[in-house]
């Protein structure tokens, strides 16, 4: 396939030398992707980015980089990324995955540009349209208190995944905000939680824990105590519990797990016959946050909702708490219009 030209006949960057070290020209972009993936594993670790979230990155760079290969492409260019994009339409894929492979190329340029390796050659290329009016779910605050019931016990485990369920509800927190979290975090006094906001580099932003989840916290650590953890400044305010892992950062994937059974185990979240969940991302451990902020926008209204979220732009909370009124609108009117209702 020959080099895409520039249809806009618009300036490109002009690309830096090719450091030795990188081999030949073609495989540079694989270096340059196993720096990226490098860069990312640490941030993981340092609960700064979802292990989830690397792992798609990663995934998708993968498939833009075998496409590189295909067209014999060296030196990509902003046009090349466009035909990456109009490949991947042409295969039927759906708009957001697409702009998933594209949030890829971003990230891999972008971070290959800090290391004055490579151009940033898809930041000026604009992803598809999404629509997202898919009606969506929020648990109301007694079926999130219901989770409770099946996190029952005195174990380490349950007293654990009881915290997680009251923290993740009170204070609306992302994921990857939640496992970045250590001890020194935490002010019980106050009863606030300092962490990183989603691109932030330190923890600076300021979450308030409810009664109910400072308790459900305090007795979780008291309970680390007497297994003998020190509970170090630095160790991990939520951490695995187990003899392979136990001790170290709770991942992104964990608390999913945990929260997903919980709300399996509550009738919430249902299989197919393959065993597959139906509708995994929306009911999921991030709708405990859709839940919390549906709840603060119902209570407080929609700058309380936006102030929980985190949200720069109120229409993002207004946009999230539209969809789940029309789940709501909609799941009522499946009752109204049911014909095995007869009036009396």
């Amino acid at each position: 396939m020959p080099k895409t030209t520039n249809p806009t006949n618009t300036p490109l960057a002009v690309l830096p030398p090719e450091p030795a070290e990188l081999g030949r020209a073609r495989l540079n972009h694989r270096a340059l992707a196993a720096g990226w993936a490098a860069d990312m594993k640490a941030r993981v670790a340092a609960g700064m980015l979802a292990e989830r979230t690397a792992d798609a990155y990663a995934r998708n760079a993968g498939n833009w980089l075998d496409w590189l290969d295909t067209a014999g492409l060296d030196k990509p260019t902003p046009a090349d990324v466009l035909a990456f994009v109009a490949m991947l339409r042409a295969r039927g894929l759906k708009a957001a995955t697409v702009n998933a492979h594209l949030d890829a190329v971003r990230g891999l340029y972008r971070w290959a540009e800090t290391q004055n390796l490579y151009p940033a050659i898809a930041r000026s290329v604009r992803g598809l349209p999404v629509r997202k009016d898919e009606p969506l779910d929020a648990l109301s605050r007694d079926a999130v208190a219901g989770l409770l019931d099946y996190a029952d016990g005195a174990t380490l485990a349950a007293q654990r995944d009881r915290a997680l369920v009251h923290v993740l509800f009170s204070t609306g927190l992302r994921l990857v905000s939640l496992c970045g979290l250590t001890v020194a975090d935490m002010d019980a006094g106050d009863a606030v939680l300092t962490y990183r906001g989603k691109g932030d580099r330190e923890a600076a932003r300021r979450a308030y824990l409810s009664p109910s989840a400072l308790a459900a916290v305090n007795a979780y650590l008291q309970t680390r105590r007497q297994a003998g953890d020190t509970l170090a400044a630095a160790a991990p305010l939520f951490a695995a519990v187990g003899n392979r892992a136990g001790g170290d950062r709770l991942t992104a994937r964990s608390v999913r797990r945990v929260v997903v059974g919980l709300m399996e185990k509550a009738g919430h979240v249902q299989r197919d016959n393959a065993g597959k969940i139906r509708r995994p991302r929306v009911l999921s451990a991030h709708s405990l946050r859709r839940s919390a902020i549906t709840a603060a926008y119902d209570a407080k209204g929609l700058d309380a909702a936006q102030t929980l979220a985190g949200h720069a732009d109120p229409k993002t909370t207004l946009r999230a708490y539209a969809r789940v009124q029309k789940g709501r609108v909609l799941s009522e009117l499946a009752g109204v219009l049911d014909l095995g209702r007869r009036a009396a």
